[in-house]
């Protein structure tokens, strides 16, 4: 009823001369969709005429265009302090919604402009905002948002153009999260440094494979993070979410994914439902791994823009209004989350605190039903007919350690022209770290390289590297100069997978290490076993 109230108000502020509220994808019966200054303009508008929203700013893009936020919060704020404030006094969650990190799906950068507005117009009375700030970055990817072309997505089914992929350097910003080579990704990582978000929202549209939900969805699934909080977000968290939004919209929703052979030529199985890797490239992912809970939005591309967009608004709102009812439990989560990480990093090596870092995927205990259609192969590909049929699968999206590593107290390594990339990586991502001002002797574990594979193709600028090593232990003489990483810290599950040589998406596989990564040298990042304090 709110929301009728509030789009009643916009129509009749048209007539009123007060500004107009509304999207693009609106104002044009949603054949259209919002270039980056149109979002801006209506943020803008909402804040000026809310008692509630502030307009804040993460940055700009590679090509300068801002990373426009909204802020919402019963008692407004406009800085991360205030919001931290405000959430521990209160015992509110933050969270952070972005849209358009792939800038072709363009559902996420309307739908979340018309919820800020929502929000916005329910004032200091709205159930999402009387147990959460919300931070809305409706067009993170701005820049390639800008180039609209009826080509780009051309399957889409609406609206007549969109953006691209790629940010303005010709990068997915959601492959960025370890590397951090990007405007926009350092941008966002740095928000979550100072907002510290309890939850993370991230919309997309899949082009995925022929079923009849409008919305599926993922969650924090990295092995190396905190498995209390994945095992909260899939057991509990997501499928409340999931049956929330079905019982008030009547559509029905799933885990993220596709069926076996998606991207194979001739017809499609229909006995696997698979999904991405447990990568921490992904922004998701990498949420998770920082001990957060984060939520992957996927809207569905045959679906009418309209529709996909509602669909997107729904999930998201529901979203919210769980995370402002369990906010006592997500905020005990993710505290305990942190202190596990902080404790695990002050224990000295203990040989059963193993941190993985690669990973395989299994299937789920039991089979799944997966709503699709009866399929025809039509030029050797798979179309669907209208005939709608389930499918009995395995639900291969479970994640398992593969190879562990154990948690060291701390990572060493030397801070020169070689290694800048890496340490200013390590910076960025928010770990605590300190140079030393003399020598320290200390146990270290050092690698020497057995084997540095390169990868067959290019892939986002680099040619990833897959490492094996093998190890050496006893005292050494940390010198002067070099950085001291610890992993008795909230993001230590993080610092690990992000030094070990073998992970297989770690810093040295992303080329931070390539001078080193040579059959017989030895690895520049050492394991510290002992304690190396910075006095």
């Amino acid at each position: 009823m709110m929301y009728v109230l509030w789009a009643a108000a916009l129509v009749l502020g048209q007539v009123s001369g007060e500004p107009d509220l509304r999207t693009t994808a609106e104002r044009t019966e949603y054949r259209e969709t919002s270039a980056h200054a149109e979002i801006v303009r209506v943020l803008d508008g909402i804040a000026a005429g809310s008692k509630v929203a502030r307009r804040v700013s993460l940055g700009a893009t590679t090509n300068g265009k801002e990373l426009a936020v909204i802020v919402l919060a019963e008692d407004p704020v406009a800085s991360a302090a205030e919001a931290r404030a405000q959430a521990d006094a209160t015992g509110k969650v933050i969270v952070v919604a972005i849209g358009n990190i792939h800038a072709g799906e363009v559902e996420g950068k309307e739908a979340l402009t018309m919820l800020a507005r929502d929000l916005a117009g329910e004032g200091a009375g709205s159930s999402v905002l009387k147990g959460a700030i919300v931070v809305i970055l409706p067009i993170y990817n701005a820049d390639g948002n800008e180039p609209m072309s009826p080509t780009n997505r051309a399957h889409q089914n609406g609206p007549a153009a969109v953006g691209v992929r790629a940010n303005a350097r010709g990068r997915d910003l959601n492959r960025d999260f370890i590397k951090l080579e990007e405007a926009e990704t350092r941008a966002l990582v740095a928000c979550f440094n100072e907002w510290d978000p309890h939850v993370f929202i991230d919309c997309h549209t899949t082009d995925g494979s022929y079923h009849r939900y409008g919305i599926t969805y993922a969650g924090p699934k990295s092995p190396a993070g905190d498995q209390s909080l994945v095992a909260y977000s899939r057991d509990t968290f997501l499928p409340a979410l999931s049956l929330a939004v079905e019982a008030g919209t009547g559509k029905p929703t799933f885990w993220y994914g596709s069926f076996e052979g998606e991207f194979d030529a001739g017809p499609r199985g229909h006995s696997r439902w698979e999904t991405f890797p447990a990568d921490a490239r992904f922004g998701t992912t990498y949420v998770g791994l920082r001990g957060r809970l984060s939520i992957l939005s996927e809207a569905y591309v045959y679906d009418p823009f309209r529709e996909r967009v509602e669909n997107t608004r729904n999930f998201v709102r529901v979203a919210l209004e769980l995370a402002a009812e369990n906010r006592a439990t997500l905020r005990a989560l993710t505290a305990e989350a942190d202190r596990r990480a902080i404790e695990a990093g002050s224990a000295l090596g203990e040989p059963d605190d193993l941190v993985a870092i690669r990973w395989k995927v299994v299937p789920a205990p039991k089979p799944v039903r997966v709503l699709g259609y009866e399929e025809e192969v039509v030029d050797g590909k798979s179309v669907r007919t209208d005939r709608q049929r389930e499918y009995e699968c395995e639900l291969w999206d479970t994640y398992v350690p593969e190879l562990s590593v154990v948690r060291p107290w701390g990572y060493a390594l030397p801070d020169t022209p070689e290694t800048r990339a890496a340490v200013e990586a390590i910076r960025r991502h928010g770990l605590r770290a300190w140079k030393l001002d003399a020598a320290r002797n200390a146990e270290v574990e050092t690698y020497e390289v057995v084997s540095a594979t390169p990868a067959s193709r290019e892939f986002e600028g680099h040619v990833l590297v897959t490492s094996e090593v093998k190890s050496a232990r006893g005292k050494r003489e940390v010198p002067a100069g070099w950085l001291v990483v610890p992993t008795g810290q909230a993001l230590g599950n993080l610092a690990v997978y992000m030094l070990e040589p073998q992970c297989n998406d770690g810093l040295a596989a992303w080329n931070a290490f390539d001078p080193w990564m040579q059959v017989g040298k030895e690895f520049p990042v050492w394991r510290l076993m002992s304690p190396v304090e910075a006095e």
